[in-house]
């Protein structure tokens, strides 16, 4: 049988089924009860045997028919006045008639009940066979019932089958009841989680992943769900032994055959490569690739929201602007690969100078920026003098001493980004100049 359903489907099909075996378990154990309560008296034998919906037949001792009710008639598609008289073995093979008499003599031997399963062309029956006394307490007549088990087999093949299924998935599934209660996992969460069925089933999700992490990342979406809605999220999950996986994670509504929300099956798929891909492209496209400082988009990027937030809340934002004094030289001189260690060397001397909140970004070629949130001018112009000094007095393998030139500026009230940026340029052009190795400030 080939079986195309999706992972979803597959769990709706199991909670079917499961049902499904659920209550023809609770319709048998009540048939059983019924039948032993019954069955020792004539009368409550014919009154149950025409009320069940098994077949049931009535035989005497030899196997000649007394009494048949409805379904039965319906299955072998013959009136009762066809049936009534003839010998219930004549309607079978001689081999499989046979081998049933011996049951009919047990019971009328021992007195006792027998239930078996039998299989007759390919369908499955459970079949009771009841002895009813005489009033020496001799087997006097024989009721036999049989529940045709087929559909019942089909399903417990069937949900084994699709449990099967999802057990080959890698993505970690679940399907939660309305309770946000576990009803089922397969092998690729117990592996996660490193627990066992019985360890997961039953329990609540956030006994299995926390609270804090249930409460603050899935259970609105768990209860959007619930409301029918398909939902889908990525989260960083953490893990047994310190595992940090980001998942994405899709959530999709079960429902019943009446189409009402009954739980929630979930499905995880690692994109943790995925992610860590996407962020490192990410930083690579903002990233300098030489000196691994921020590029002139992410600075143009972090100019724009610090202006914005200078202006909201009124606080100070200065800029730095410098480049290395006779660079053409340097390169000229040395070659583009001692340029390049001048580069990285001056940006290792400058991150030692700067916090974390400051912006350093390679402007192009040898001109660097440096954007000081929360920095008035005095304290920025302080900052741009010690980076020269400590510029000047540190030589640099191959080429010596270097210098830089810089610029120096507060955001105004009446600025722009542009208005910025013109007169941290201005002053930068100044230095370059009237002299070189010098800080100005406008």
């Amino acid at each position: 049988m080939k079986i195309e359903e999706s992972k979803e489907q597959l769990i709706k099909k199991i909670e079917e089924l499961k049902s499904e075996l659920t209550l023809l378990k609770e319709k048998d154990a009540l048939r059983v009860h019924t039948e032993n309560a019954l069955l020792r008296n004539k009368k409550t034998a014919s009154a149950y045997m025409n009320a069940t919906s098994d077949l049931s037949v009535l035989i005497d001792v030899n196997g000649l028919i007394l009494e048949i009710n409805e379904a039965a008639t319906r299955r072998v598609g013959k009136s009762v006045s066809e049936l009534l008289g003839k010998c219930l073995f004549d309607f079978f093979p001689d081999d499989f008639a046979e081998f049933r008499r011996v049951y009919i003599n047990i019971v009328k031997q021992t007195k006792e009940p027998m239930h078996y399963q039998d299989q007759y062309l390919g369908l499955v029956f459970n079949v009771c066979i009841y002895p009813i006394m005489d009033s020496q307490d001799e087997v006097e007549r024989i009721a036999v019932f049989i529940n045709d088990e087929t559909e019942h087999r089909k399903n417990e093949e069937l949900l084994y089958r699709y449990s099967q299924i999802l057990s080959t998935v890698h993505d970690p599934m679940f399907y939660i009841d309305k309770s946000f209660i576990f009803r089922m996992v397969n092998d690729a969460f117990l592996k996660i989680y490193k627990k066992k069925q019985d360890e997961i089933i039953g329990k609540t999700v956030e006994e299995i992943i926390g609270k804090k992490f249930f409460d603050e990342k899935i259970k609105a979406n768990i209860e959007s769900c619930l409301q029918g809605q398909l939902v889908q999220q990525q989260e960083w999950f953490e893990y047994p032994d310190g595992l940090r996986l980001f998942m994405f994670m899709s959530f999709y509504p079960l429902l019943s055959k009446d189409n009402r929300v009954i739980g929630v099956v979930i499905n995880s798929t690692d994109i943790t490569k995925n992610k860590q891909l996407e962020d490192e492209l990410k930083r690579l496209s903002i990233t300098d690739r030489l000196t691994q400082i921020n590029n002139r988009v992410k600075f143009d990027q972090a100019m724009g929201e610090e202006v914005k937030r200078s202006k909201r809340y009124n606080t100070d934002l200065a800029l730095i602007m410098f480049d290395i004094d006779h660079f053409k030289h340097v390169n000229d001189t040395y070659g583009h690969d001692v340029g390049d260690k001048v580069l990285v060397t001056l940006v290792q001397l400058v991150k030692k100078c700067i916090r974390e909140t400051d912006i350093f970004a390679r402007w192009g070629g040898e001109e660097f920026m440096l954007l000081l949130p929360h920095t008035n001018l005095e304290n920025t112009s302080k900052l741009a003098e010690r980076i020269r000094a400590r510029l000047e007095q540190t030589p640099v393998e191959t080429v010596g001493k270097i210098t830089c030139s810089f610029g120096v500026s507060q955001f105004l009230p009446e600025d722009d980004e542009e208005t910025f940026l013109k007169r941290v340029d201005n002053a930068l052009y100044e230095s370059k100049k009237t002299g070189r190795n010098k800080v100005t400030v406008k």
